[in-house]
């Protein structure tokens, strides 16, 4: 039976009762009460609580999630979404157990700001929707280095307005910078961490030219991806291709706007 209940975590994230009831048996016979048992391991992001009502509560657990399927990883923004936006990680890696953090705090958040579509969980990606009145998916792809965020629009029967799809990027980076900021604070092993937020050079995708790892044009591994800094009143060059001009990358500014570029 235990075994059944941790393969159904393995496949959607969703931690039943009963198996809580069995693993901390022994706790619950001694008088510990469940929810406190539940709300410790939330706060250190073990489970992370998706609510669409007050009796309609779920737990996930996102260290147990099997690896994302290829469609996931293989999700493109229409031209009317917001570019890729990338979480570069200085370092040359995301921290160990970061991910499954900042998951278990935007299932949260999507739970909060009325989301009532339970999400996709796996274990280098994650599949939320958002908004009421023009519904996204807002998309989240671990890698080594960094951390891939998209939001793409899920039509029905129109296209999102232009100024709405950028209140709603807008939202999104906010709550991951603030995020991030949190636990950095608030976790230790997490205190000196150092990233940036990047785009992929539109420059070097367009490039014929093969990489030398992978024999691909325009190579998207991401030992090959050529991300460049979002800098406050910088423009976006690029040193590699030895193109002479200012790039630019459409939908950029739907994650920041130009009074708060960073």
């Amino acid at each position: 039976m235990q075994s059944k209940y941790w393969q159904e975590v393995e496949q959607s994230g969703v931690l039943r009762m009963e198996l809580v009831d069995h693993v901390f048996s022994r706790f619950l016979q001694q008088g510990i009460i469940k929810e406190d048992i539940l709300d410790m391991m939330e706060r250190f992001g073990l489970i992370a609580k998706f609510s669409v009502s007050p009796t309609d509560v779920k737990y996930f657990v996102p260290a147990q999630l099997t690896p994302s399927p290829k469609c996931l990883l293989q999700i493109e923004p229409s031209p009317s979404d917001p570019c890729p936006l990338y979480l570069h990680f200085v370092d040359g890696f995301v921290p160990h157990g970061l991910f499954s953090q900042l998951m278990s705090k935007s299932l949260s958040w999507c739970s909060a700001t009325g989301c009532t579509q339970p999400p996709n969980l796996y274990q280098n990606g994650a599949r939320f929707v958002i908004g009421a009145q023009s519904v996204h998916s807002f998309i989240l792809i671990c890698k080594k280095r960094f951390i891939k965020m998209l939001l793409k629009h899920i039509t029905h029967g129109g296209a999102a307005s232009m100024s709405h799809s950028a209140e709603i990027a807008r939202s999104v980076r906010l709550f991951v910078e603030g995020t991030l900021q949190d636990l950095a604070r608030e976790l230790p092993h997490l205190s000196g961490l150092r990233y940036k937020f990047c785009v992929a050079c539109p420059s070097c995708l367009q490039e014929d030219h093969e990489c030398d790892k992978h024999s691909q044009p325009s190579c998207v591994h991401e030992d090959c991806l050529h991300l460049l800094d979002i800098k406050q009143g910088e423009r976006l060059l690029c040193m590699k291709s030895f193109v002479d001009e200012v790039l630019t990358v459409h939908g950029l500014e739907k994650w920041f706007p130009r009074s708060s570029q960073v």
